[in-house]
């Protein structure tokens, strides 16, 4: 049963052209960027929002936010630890969806990072569709 499973999400996997994978890290960067950012150059402004929805320790969590946020971004931007990235917006988006409230932003990262965590089928996938471009590797995708 397991196995099955698996090799369906292989399956998945390879099917999905790599521009989409490279497409759905560009715009996790264009909607995670900005709020990361206005995290650290608005801190005390962040603190009182998070003050006013009600989070707990809001100067903390506007740092921890803000690191993984910001952190999520870098990966993404670098092209590595795509999964990584993924995982740790995924609990950063549900905080902000039960905490400010469903929106069209909040649940496109949710499900982009989702979508990014299934698709992502190494650590370094942008760097192998580069050097397979210039001709450097030659080799298929694989899980």
């Amino acid at each position: 049963m397991v196995n099955a499973y698996i090799d369906n999400l292989e399956s998945v996997r390879q099917s999905v052209p790599e521009w989409v994978q490279i497409g759905l890290r560009l715009v996790l960067i264009v909607l995670v960027a900005k709020p990361a950012l206005s995290k650290v150059v608005t801190y005390v402004h962040s603190v009182t929002f998070f003050d006013a929805i009600g989070l707990p320790a809001p100067a903390a969590m506007v740092i921890v936010a803000g690191l993984i946020e910001i952190g999520a971004v870098a990966l993404l931007l670098v092209g590595t630890g795509e999964r990584l990235a993924a995982i740790a917006l995924i609990p950063v988006m549900l905080v902000a969806i039960l905490y400010v409230g469903p929106d069209w932003k909040n649940f496109s990262v949710l499900l982009g990072a989702l979508g990014l965590l299934i698709l992502t089928t190494d650590f370094d996938a942008i760097w192998h569709l580069v050097a397979r471009r210039r001709g450097y590797l030659t080799l298929t995708r694989s899980g």
